[in-house]
Parts: C-alpha cells; sequence; structure tokens
C-alpha cells in the first residue's frame, strides 16, 4: 500500500530489549511532524530504555502534558540562540559524552551538527541521522545533514521518498530504514462528517510558513465563494514567521468572515477538528511525510493536496484524495475545477472520504515502526 507498516499484533508481545541508553536529539518541542510524532513514542521508549531526549530548544508544556512525571524528566533542553553556539557546544557534547548513549539518533541539522562531532570523539556509540525531506532549507541544513549522513551508522526517514532523495543523492553505505510517522490508529469509525455543500469547511494543519505556499488555499477559497458556495477555511499551526502576510493577504482577498486562524492545536483536540471539517488543504511545493495530511485521511478528511514527497505513495487521485497541480495557474485552475466537482457531488466525496479512511486503516504507527528499526541497528 506505499509506506504504510502493517500492525504487528505480536510485536509488544514478543519485544525483549535490554534496556540500553538512547538519546534522541531534536531542536524543539513545539507543533510540528517530528516533534509530534516523538512524543507520541516516548512511553515506549521510556518503558525499553534508559531514555533522554536533548532539546536543542523551548519545551511547549501543552505538548508533554499527556506525559507522565518520569517520561517528562527525559526531556532535557538546551535552549541557546544561535549565536550563542561557539561557545556552548562544547557543553552540549559533554552531555553527550557524559550520558554515553548506546544509540544516538539525531533528527534536523543542529542536532547533526552535535551528532557528528560526538560521533568523532566516541566511536563506538550508534550514530543514527533521520532525515525528514526531499530538499535542504540552507546552507547549514545542507552542510550538517549531509556529514550526518557521512558519519551515521543507519538513516532514518520519515517515508520512502525521503529514504530514495538520500540514496540517489548520496549512495550510503549504511542500512536506510524508513519509520511509520503514523502517530496513532486509525480510529474504530470515520470521524470526517458527510457533505452538505451549502456549508463546506476546509481547515489547514501545520505550520505557518513560506512552503505550505497558504495563499494558495486562500485562493481556493475565493474561487469556491466566487463560484456561489458557502465555504470556510480555518488554519491551524504555530506562525514560523508567515501568519502576518497570510493575515494581509486574506484582507486583500476580502475573506476576513471565511478564513480565520485558529490556532496551535494538538492532542485529543485534532481528533475533534477532524470530526468538524470535510477538507483538509495543503498545497506544498515539498514535502517529507506531509503528516497532517496521512492523519486526515485516517479519519476520511478528503485532502487537497499537492502530490509532493511521500504523499503519491499513501494516496491516489479522486479514490484517497484530490491532487492538486500548482506548477501553472492554468493547471491549478484546472485542479481547482476537479475539487469543485467533489463538492458538488456528496456520493464523490463519500466516496474518497470512504476510501481514504480504509486505505490507512491497518498502518502501524511511529512507536513501533521505529523501535523495531533500533533493534535492527543497536550493537
Amino acid at each position: 500500500m506505499g509506506p504504510c507498516i502493517e500492525i504487528d499484533h505480536n510485536f509488544w508481545n514478543t519485544l525483549a530489549l535490554k534496556k540500553q541508553k538512547l538519546l534522541y536529539i531534536l531542536h524543539d518541542i513545539q507543533i510540528g511532524g517530528v516533534e509530534v510524532a516523538l512524543l507520541s513514542a516516548i512511553p515506549d521508549l521510556h518503558s525499553h530504555f534508559e531514555l533522554k531526549v536533548m532539546v536543542l530548544g523551548s519545551i511547549d508544556s501543552n505538548m508533554t502534558e499527556h506525559l507522565s512525571s518520569e517520561q517528562k524528566a527525559c526531556l532535557i533542553p538546551f535552549d541557546y540562540k544561535l549565536s550563542k553556539y561557539p561557545l556552548v557546544i562544547p557543553k552540549m557534547v559533554r552531555f553527550i559524552l557524559r550520558f554515553a548513549p548506546d544509540i544516538m539518533i539525531c533528527t534536523l541539522w543542529r542536532a547533526s551538527l552535535l551528532g557528528v562531532i560526538a560521533k568523532k570523539l566516541s566511536p563506538r556509540l550508534r550514530f543514527v541521522s533521520f532525515i525528514h525531506n526531499t530538499a535542504f532549507f540552507h546552507r547549514f541544513d545542507r552542510l550538517f545533514s549531509q556529514a550526518a549522513i557521512r558519519h551515521a551508522d543507519a538513516i532514518f526517514t520519515d517515508s520512502r521518498a525521503t529514504a530514495a532523495f538520500v540514496a540517489q543523492r548520496f549512495a550510503p553505505s549504511v542500512p536506510i530504514e524508513v519509520i511509520s510517522f503514523f502517530t496513532n490508529h486509525s480510529p474504530e469509525f470515520k470521524a470526517a462528517p458527510p457533505l452538505n455543500n451549502q456549508d463546506v469547511r476546509f481547515m489547514f494543519l501545520g505550520r505557518i510558513s513560506a512552503v505550505k505556499n497558504l495563499p494558495l488555499a486562500i485562493d481556493t477559497i475565493r474561487f469556491l465563494t466566487d463560484r456561489g458556495y458557502h465555504v470556510s477555511l480555518d488554519v491551524y499551526g504555530r506562525d514560523d514567521g508567515m501568519l502576518e502576510t497570510i493575515s494581509e493577504y486574506i484582507r486583500n482577498k476580502q475573506l476576513e468572515d471565511r478564513v480565520r486562524y485558529q490556532g496551535e492545536v494538538n492532542g485529543d483536540r485534532k481528533t475533534e477538528t477532524f470530526r468538524n471539517h470535510h477538507f483538509l488543504i495543503q498545497l506544498s511545493a515539498n514535502e517529507g511525510m506531509a503528516m497532517s495530511v496521512a492523519e486526515a485521511m485516517q479519519n476520511g478528511v478528503v485532502c487537497f493536496v499537492t502530490p509532493v514527497g511521500e504523499i503519491p505513495n499513501y494516496a491516489t487521485d479522486m479514490r484517497t484524495a484530490i491532487f492538486a497541480d500548482i506548477s501553472t495557474a492554468g493547471a491549478f485552475g484546472n485542479s481547482l475545477k476537479k475539487l469543485e466537482s467533489v463538492i458538488a457531488d456528496p456520493l464523490v466525496y463519500d466516496r474518497i472520504s470512504s476510501g481514504s479512511y480504509e486505505s490507512l486503516k491497518t498502518a502501524g504507527t511511529y512507536s513501533e515502526s521505529l523501535i523495531r528499526s533500533i533493534l535492527k541497528i543497536r550493537g
């Protein structure tokens, strides 16, 4: 079915893992696919390993409220400005070496920098570079992610698309493991509501950043409004520097009553959010796993998405999602007409919604997949 890892119902019954020291290094604990996935796995990781999570930034307490006090104690913040890094890197590396992990997983570029240094100083530790995208976003990302790939004992990726990118671009001699990014099993029943084309509710869930192409999502609402549909768009996510620009774009399109920023959403509220929307819209230029799309599909929300990154491996146009072509204005116009044809026919909508839900019912979780892959590479 693509990247989905089937549930192994005997997995947790047969897992016999000697408690080794596991260090996981990432940037922040904030809203985002990488962070949400890790938090979903912390209870199991804490149970099976001597776990520490090195956080190179801030920790949002709302994101960790579901964890026990022991599990929260695994999260160790090192919240320093980048300008301070020349001074504090020795301190952070000393922390790694004193903990002396058996396995160290580094995700994103600052973590990769520390991982490479620690691996050079302690060659015995098993170093895993976790890659999450099919592009590098700036020169530091490129420099330190590539260094991590060269020095890693294994490479984890969030999708087959990212794995193919790493294999083709760098041809590493170490194994590449694809980790499922489904944080939960599918709900017992499809959550998305039936479509009433007199009240069509869209949502966006992700960081408010340039790569997400939110102006195109707003253009979609303008197009459908001009065609006579009563549509709305709720935008959920953390501001990554684009919220003011997006708000101005909404005002210019005179859509203040149709497009609303709803802040961040996580945990149990996410399921409630899926229940209250018919469509998820994500028109990114590039993606890795596109976790919000996968989660929406698990709940039967119909996704209007660009088929980038891993998305074509777990979604099919007009069967389990609606693919958008944003390559030219004309191509995007045709995609908007395709979307309108689904809104105009509740039976087609229901077919895609049900197909989406059914296609991912057997997908395994991040926690299961991550521990299984660690078992393969541990020394």
